[in-house]
């Protein structure tokens, strides 16, 4: 049984990855820590704690997994196979970005001006993945989290530029994005071709958070992957 770390989004929890608990637990031991300043972590959130309470998550489940993340949690998880290579077996980033895009500063600049409660009804539906069975929870997490966390990690990103450090990473790399989630395709496309020997996939019809948009979907290219990339550090 291999065991797969799960880095949610920013602005929500580690409960956002319940289909893939439901879908993958049976076959693999599912790790789904919550970042610092999310769900019932303590904040302050920074990159350097999120890293560290990723690491500490696998540490405590033997030491190595492979590692998966999306839209801000792919950023976490890229600095942690970075950070502390010997802890991931393969690298799954969906909607990552190595350093912040054009449109990155206007996203900031808007969240920041947008008053808390307005803020939270426009994330909660990228967060649930456009599902309202999910909204509840996301705006739940989005509340939790608040927006001064939320702003954190944009702040985080902002500063960070990962491309001259893409060539170390020496583990098998699958990097993706819904054909829907537009502005990511080019992040996404920058990493795959930095870090070597990734593969990219373009996912028809998939949403940012493609992991509760299309759980089933996402639980079957997570699947395939883990079972084709040998457990252990590279």
């Amino acid at each position: 049984m291999s065991t797969i770390a799960l880095v949610h989004a920013f602005g929500s929890s580690g409960r956002a990855w319940a289909p893939q608990v439901a879908g993958l637990g049976d076959r693999h031991e599912i790790l789904t820590p919550d970042l610092p300043g999310h769900g019932g972590a303590a904040g302050p959130f920074t990159l350097r704690r999120a890293v560290e309470s990723v690491a500490a998550a696998i540490d405590g489940a033997g030491g190595t997994a492979h590692l998966a993340g999306i839209s801000g949690g792919a950023v976490v998880a890229l600095l942690t196979c970075l950070e502390h290579p010997g802890r991931v077996s393969g690298l799954v980033l969906s909607a990552g970005v190595a350093h912040p895009p054009r449109w990155f500063a206007l996203q900031r600049a808007m969240t920041r001006i947008i008053p808390e409660p307005l803020l939270i009804r426009v994330l909660r539906g990228m967060l649930s993945g456009g599902r309202p069975e999910q909204a509840r929870a996301a705006e739940d997490d989005l509340r939790r989290c608040g927006k001064r966390t939320f702003l954190a990690g944009l702040r985080g990103i902002a500063g960070l530029d990962l491309r001259p450090r893409l060539e170390r990473v020496a583990v098998p790399t699958l990097v993706l994005c819904g054909s829907e989630d537009r502005p990511n395709i080019p992040p996404s496309r920058e990493l795959a071709a930095g870090i070597p020997g990734a593969e990219l996939s373009i996912v028809p019809g998939a949403n940012h958070i493609w992991s509760l948009q299309q759980p089933e979907a996402f639980n079957r290219v997570l699947g395939a992957f883990v079972e084709r990339v040998p457990t252990g550090p590279a």
